[in-house]
């Protein structure tokens, strides 16, 4: 929760400290970031800092808020072109160089962090879920999947993936192949009806 004193801000070190702390991040990591740190590359002090922001947490999630830009509109008719759509912009967000960096140590710092655990969830997680909620019910009101759709967990298979591999890159790139395998592990999931099929029937 971003601290509010009432006072007017100045914007132009709204955007100082979001970008330096967006720049140490992707050069130093995570870990190695402060707000002493931050707070000097911005040209500010740290208190100008902490009446932004309570922790450098909340300032690395604001700046990443603040580049990475989802679309939400999932309309096309046609339920795998949607879901192809929103997990082309799923791996940019993954592979943006300042997600990679940053990520793995907000996951960490959420779980003993609720208030964070909720803004990732909220800002980052939640526009791409109900997405794909709205995609799920377009295609159920066409008939081509049916009503029982399990909605949470065709989320869970396309971020998934693309989550695990970016806290453990080891595992493998999240690259455009990510996208073609994801998405028909959904379809896969809603038994999606393949055009010139027969139309699935809600209960």
């Amino acid at each position: 929760m971003m601290v509010n004193t009432g006072r007017p801000r100045d914007s132009t070190i709204d955007d100082a400290i979001l970008d330096e702390a967006a720049k140490m991040v992707v050069e130093n990591g995570y870990g190695a970031t402060t707000i002493d740190a931050v707070a000097r590359a911005a040209g500010t002090t740290r208190p100008a800092v902490y009446r932004r922001y309570a922790s450098l947490a909340q300032v690395v999630s604001a700046a990443m808020s603040s580049r990475i830009v989802f679309d939400p509109t999932m309309e096309s008719g046609d339920l795998p072109t949607d879901l192809q759509v929103l997990q082309t912009q799923q791996v940019a967000f993954f592979t943006d160089p300042l997600v990679v960096k940053a990520m793995p140590g907000l996951i960490e710092e959420s779980s003993r962090n609720e208030t964070l655990r909720i803004r990732l969830l909220d800002d980052f997680m939640g526009p791409r879920r109900s997405a794909v909620r709205r995609a799920l019910e377009q295609a159920t009101a066409r008939g081509d999947i049916a009503g029982d759709t399990d909605a949470d967990l065709v989320c869970d298979l396309l971020t998934g993936p693309l989550l695990l591999r970016t806290l453990m890159p080891s595992l493998g790139p999240v690259d455009d192949a990510m996208v073609a395998v994801t998405v028909a592990s959904a379809l896969d999931a809603v038994r999606f009806r393949a055009a010139g099929a027969t139309r699935l029937e809600n209960p």
